[in-house]
């Protein structure tokens, strides 16, 4: 998420991305383009979680071995 100047000139707000909370089919290095650095996406079929180091296609890198999910 990004902190913006609100135009009104109060306090700053917070404006997610509109990409947060992204879901991939497979591995993506070299197929998913992140949004922004630290855009964090999750593998459906690996059920791991992947982070953006920076914007190039290729920079991510796994936060899970896997992730449990509740039945």
């Amino acid at each position: 998420m990004a902190i913006v100047q609100d135009k009104s000139g109060s306090n700053p707000k917070d404006v997610p991305y509109t990409t947060y909370n992204r879901i991939v089919a497979a591995d993506p290095n070299g197929t998913t383009t992140p949004a922004y650095a630290g855009e964090i996406v999750l593998d459906t079929t690996t059920k791991k979680l992947w982070k953006a180091m920076n914007v190039a296609n290729n920079s991510w890198v796994t936060l899970t071995n896997a992730i449990t999910m509740a039945a």
